[in-house]
């Protein structure tokens, strides 16, 4: 037979592979000891007469080999993962083994555990699989006071606008007016914004006078509008239209307020001058009706 050489192998292998498969739970996906049961079974119950051939099976071997370094490479990975947590503010929904009810634990990671080629976070002296979280929150931002930022508001700075999906990003100058949390950062919120508009974000029309009808009838509107700067960076925002301007070259200018920008990106700052506020105000008048024609 063609499997004579790797009988003595196979008997080997059957006996420790029979307690695993009697012991194993209802999974999602397959592991490397199902991989092998797989193997071993066809190999018990392959007809006689056609017995496997040996390259099929030096194949199934290999195939074998190959699951078993994938899944260490994903046990490294998840390890390193669970370290990343420590001291993280988690949310895991777990499943009692006898009650099978559904509970939910909250609280800060403690220490990392391995068992069983598991790993367990412990929050709260409880062990929870890594693979039952639904949120993780860094501690160091859950933490964070925006009244810490308090005295930027009333000044003049200079902070960031970017886009996540594209990497770029703009520096802009406004007025301080309040400090708001986020989801993921701290923002100061800016009015008397200059800014260089690209298009009206996500706009698909055809229109060589939409950009303009679209400003017009959105003055003293949240707009949804991209805007550019000198080095070809375009970031889309979402702020309050104050005012706009449009130049003979076709080039747009706007006034924007409500513009939020990360505190963490705050690079310059300045007292606001009353004198300059006096002045924003009279330019909108003026760009307003520069617009109109």
């Amino acid at each position: 037979m063609a499997t004579s050489g790797i009988s003595g192998y196979i008997d080997e292998i059957i006996a420790k592979t029979e307690s695993s498969a009697n012991s194993r739970k209802t999974g999602s996906s397959l592991g490397k000891d199902d991989f092998l049961n797989l193997l071993v079974t066809q190999l018990r119950y392959q007809d006689p007469l056609e017995p496997t051939d040996d390259k099929e099976f030096i194949a199934q071997m290999a195939q074998f080999s190959s699951l078993e370094q994938m899944q260490n490479m994903n046990g490294v990975l998840t390890n390193s993962q669970a370290f990343s947590l420590i001291g993280k503010y988690i949310t895991a929904n777990t499943t009692d083994e006898d009650t099978l009810e559904v509970k939910t634990v909250q609280g800060q990671v403690s220490t990392v555990k391995m068992s069983n080629g598991k790993v367990y976070l412990v929050v709260n002296d409880q062990d929870v699989d890594i693979d039952s979280l639904s949120e993780v929150v860094d501690m160091n931002y859950a933490n964070s006071d925006i009244s810490n930022y308090s005295n930027l508001i009333g000044f003049q700075v200079k902070g960031a606008v970017y886009d996540s999906s594209s990497g770029d990003l703009i520096y802009l100058s406004g007025d301080v007016t309040q400090i708001q949390k986020g989801l993921t950062e701290d923002y100061a919120v800016m009015n008397n914004v200059n800014v260089n508009i690209a298009e009206i974000t996500g706009s698909k029309s055809t229109d060589p006078d939409y950009t303009n009808k679209y400003l017009k009838d959105n003055i003293g509107k949240q707009v949804s509008i991209t805007i550019k700067d000198k080095d070809g960076n375009k970031v889309p925002v979402t702020a309050k239209l104050k005012s706009y301007s449009i130049d003979d070259a076709g080039n747009i200018t706007g006034v924007l307020d409500d513009v939020y920008v990360s505190v963490y990106s705050v690079s310059n700052i300045q007292k606001v001058a009353a004198q300059a506020v006096d002045d924003t105000a009279g330019d909108t008048t003026e760009q307003e009706e520069t617009a109109d024609e």
